[in-house]
């Protein structure tokens, strides 16, 4: 029975995060304007432990405003956290670490986003925004030609008619607008799955558990700063392990997995899970001990999309509704931060009397699609590749970190918020950033893939602690690139001297029980000859594509190699 008819300037449809954040946004900059909140659910379940970096923690502390909630209500985070493991390294002391040893610079904090959800949602009703809770759309009419947009609405055991003017899908994952508009795209480049749960009484990095009651031990003395409060990254090949801490003393863990390289068994959730856990011994240790959440383990079998358009004529999308690439440095939060910025600005615009023109509308479509679009081809593709040998993975970490500083973090924090309008890459010039980050990330996986073949993928997996200052505004910035850089040309020296003279790993490979070692030298000579005749625009192109190698250009010279690269990786895998 329809019983109510009402109209809004702005309706939200979903309560969580984004949703509030949007609503609490608008409000404080347009405090006339009606904004309603439909909320399907009664209460927000447990998600996805998540964590906040640099941007999306500039949004919520200095935009919104919240840092005294953030600093009671969530954990402090002490940056990222990687460790690496071979067959020399199977407990925390052995393996090798990556993180800073000085308290992080700029804030940032471990979430537990069903209280922040809640939290947030309460905030924006207690600030004039309308809930209706629970609540779900049954009918969305979006006309894109100025006349106001129609939802039907489920709420309280009536249907209640809507008109608006702007209406903003913050449905998360079920990306309600791009579904119905048809350009909700998957990214089948990039194939990952995850699962994740919740656990008590996981080992403290910091304890006696793990360090002993010497406050004198090597290993607790190495890093000042407490390695709980990280995030850390238990990484392998193709995979990599969350271990997120939380206030009310539970931890977050989940693994992301590229499906290429990582296949668990078949099997229920909580069998798949503890499958794949013992396949890690440093996740095993963390483990050892600790209790799984009852009826708190969650799946997804396809992570990454597109979305075509983030907004149009009266309509807008923003967080996981505008599009999803990968957890690994947590950048769902950040991407929250810059398109809700970015369509608050116009709907403010718009609601103000400004109006809103089709150029905008096609300046920010285009911007955000290719920020999604050369963000991954910069810092994700194959980046699963390398995940798990250490040199590789830690300047990579160090490069995309400080290029982050620098582009992202540096212009909202010494210039104004509103560069977050406008994220890396979107602007005409982001092809220019985008070449030398797609360049290097290339490299790392050209080398990683030599390294499998030749059995020395992860040979620097065990003892290694690098100092690290940590990432700042200043000159540690510089330091922390300049470091990368290094451990680069140091891989990239390594790996063209491999062609010389092959890794003593390499040479005591064996397929079939017949040495292929020279054959291998003779065909890597073979193709070098060949790569001399290779026209010279192509080598150009290959050199500033990262695909420049014997094994990139000549494919015949991979299928060579197949027996042998399937080998050595075995054996790595068998000894990890």
């Amino acid at each position: 029975m329809e019983t109510r008819e009402s109209f809004f300037d702005v309706v939200i449809v979903g309560g969580g995060v984004a949703g509030s954040s949007t609503a609490l946004l608008l409000k404080r900059r347009l405090p006339a304007a009606r904004i309603l909140i439909v909320e399907k659910s009664e209460s927000f379940d447990r998600k996805v432990g998540e964590s906040t970096v640099e941007i999306s923690s500039y949004f919520f502390i200095r935009v919104l405003k919240l840092y005294d909630y953030f600093s009671r209500r969530q954990l402090p985070k002490q940056g990222f956290r990687y460790w690496f493991s071979n067959a020399r390294a199977t407990t925390l002391k052995t393996a090798s670490e990556v993180g800073p040893k000085q308290l992080a610079r700029l804030p940032s904090f471990q979430l537990d986003r069903q209280s922040l959800d809640e939290d947030l949602l309460a905030l924006a009703e207690k600030e004039g925004v309308e809930v209706w809770r629970p609540a779900t759309v049954s009918e969305l009419e979006i006309p894109e030609n100025g006349a106001p947009n129609r939802l039907m609405v489920s709420v309280e055991g009536e249907t209640r008619r809507i008109s608006c003017r702007w209406a903003v899908d913050a449905s998360g994952r079920a990306t309600l607008f791009a579904r119905k508009f048809g350009e909700r795209r998957f990214n089948s480049d990039h194939p990952t799955s995850a699962i994740w749960a919740r656990f008590e009484n996981v080992r403290d990095m910091d304890g006696v558990d793990t360090s002993g009651t010497d406050p004198e031990d090597p290993w607790f003395r190495a890093v000042p700063v407490a390695r709980r409060l990280a995030t850390n990254h238990f990484t392998g090949y193709g995979y990599w392990w969350w271990f997120i801490p939380l206030k009310n003393g539970e931890t977050s863990v989940g693994i992301v997995w590229d499906k290429r390289f990582l296949t668990p068994i078949d099997g229920d959730l909580t069998c798949r899970f503890r499958d794949l856990a013992g396949r890690n011994p440093l996740v095993t240790e963390m483990l050892a001990g600790a209790r799984m959440v009852d009826r708190d383990i969650r799946t997804l079998g396809h992570l990454p999309y597109f979305v075509d358009r983030c907004c149009g004529r009266g309509w807008a999308a923003v967080g996981d509704a505008a599009g999803f690439l990968d957890p690994f440095y947590s950048p769902g939060l950040d991407h929250l931060a810059f398109s809700a910025s970015d369509r608050v600005a116009l709907i403010e615009k718009d609601l103000a009397g400004g109006g809103v023109t089709k150029g905008e509308i096609e300046e920010s479509n285009r911007a955000f699609s290719q920020f999604f679009q050369f963000f991954f081809e910069a810092i994700y593709r194959d980046k699963y590749v390398y995940m798990g040998d250490y040199d590789l993975m830690t300047a990579a970490f160090l490069l995309d970190t400080g290029l982050y500083y620098r582009v992202a973090v540096w212009p909202a924090y010494k210039k104004s918020s509103s560069t977050l309008r406008r994220p890396p890459f979107s602007d005409r010039r982001g092809k220019i950033g985008l070449v030398p980050l797609r360049f290097y990330n290339r490299r790392f996986v050209s080398i990683a893939r030599r390294r499998l073949e030749l059995g020395t993928y992860g040979k620097l997996n065990d003892g290694r602690r690098p100092a690290l200052v940590g990432f700042s505004l200043g000159a540690a910035n510089n330091a922390m690139i300049a470091r990368g850089l290094a451990m680069w040309a140091r891989a990239e020296v390594e790996n063209l001297l491999s062609y010389a003279r092959l890794p003593r790993r390499a040479r005591a490979a064996r397929v079939g029980g017949r040495m292929r070692v020279v054959r291998a030298l003779r065909q890597d000579f073979r193709d070098f000859l060949t790569l001399l005749s290779t026209p010279p625009h192509r080598v150009v192109w290959d050199f500033l594509t990262g695909n420049f190698g014997p094994r990139r250009l000549r494919p015949r010279f991979q299928i060579r190699y197949r027996r042998l690269a399937a080998a050595s990786r075995g054996n790595l895998l068998r000894n990890a």
